[in-house]
This record gives C-alpha cells, structure tokens and sequence, in this order.
C-alpha cells in the first residue's frame, strides 16, 4: 500500500481537508522503526489489525481488511470505539505526530496549546530529523555529548553575524 507523505498532514495546523485516511497513513508512516540493516519499515496493516484485537485494553476487535479500507478511504465512518483502539495501539508507539482521536478526526487544538509544541511536531514530523535522532539515541552517552558539542559549533556558526565582512566593505 502506498501511504500518504507526512508533508501532506501539517499536525502543526488544523487541517479540515486532510482525510481520516491520509491522518492514519501518516501514522503509519510516523511509526516506522529501522530494520536489521537500518532502513525504516512502517507497522503492516495485517500487524496493527492483530494487535488491536489482541489487546486485553478494550472488546474492539478489527480485521486487516477493515483497516485497510480506513487507510484507503474506501471505509470514512468507523466507530469511537475503533478510533480510540486504533489511538491506543499508536500511543504504545514512538511517534513524533499527535496521537489522539481528536487529532486523528481533526478536531481544533485546544484553546491556548503551546506554540513551541507544534514547531516540535512540525520538526520531528522531518525523516531526516526523525533519522538523527534514532541514531544518536543508539550512541554511548559520552558519544551523545561529542555530537551536541558539534550541533552546538553548527548551530552557532550558522547564527553568528558575519561583522568582518561589513567592517571591511565601509
């Protein structure tokens, strides 16, 4: 199944024409753990759909066809039951995008959500970003700190005005 790009979900805005489909499909995509040789491979319809049916949590037991009619958009009313179980599934997961039935039905934000929260969102929401990320978690914690020393001369580098270059051109 080919799902829809993360840029096409902005979880940064509310967007009332994303569909159900292309929320639970940038899910999907957000959700993608590496495999053994590094590439990142998104949870199958078939391994989602048992796990929901499988968990003691709640009755809602979901079929692989079900769900892949919801991420085709063949299927657009499912129940809150099988929105709060398809929630509970993604919040077991490590995701960087909202998980909660209001963000998967676009409901608005609730009045007065931080700001800095949705520029977080909207940056790990990046597969380049999302990529460093898991590979520096992999790292020793001395090896973390080499890497945000260089992050820090990068980001400080890139900040810094370039005075030299006035000075000399008056």
């Amino acid at each position: 199944m080919v799902t829809a790009p993360l840029s096409r979900w902005n979880p940064g805005k509310v967007d009332r024409m994303a569909t159900l489909a292309e929320r639970l499909n940038a899910w999907f995509a957000d959700a993608a753990t590496p495999d053994a040789v590094g590439r990142l491979r998104e949870p199958t319809t078939a391994e989602v759909a048992k796990a929901i049916s499988e968990d003691p949590g709640h009755d809602v037991t979901i079929s692989r066809s079900y769900l892949t009619s919801l991420r085709n958009g063949s299927q657009t009313n499912p129940t809150m039951n099988v929105l709060s179980a398809i929630v509970r599934y993604f919040q077991s997961r490590d995701m960087s995008l909202p998980v909660s039935v209001s963000a998967l039905i676009s409901e608005p934000a609730p009045p007065g959500a931080p700001e800095k929260k949705e520029e977080r969102t909207e940056t790990l929401a990046d597969r380049q970003v999302r990529s460093i990320a898991m590979r520096a978690g992999k790292l020793s914690p001395d090896l973390r700190e080499q890497l945000l020393s260089i992050m820090d001369v990068l980001d400080a580098s890139r900040k810094a005005p370039e005075p030299a270059a006035e000075e000399g051109e008056a």
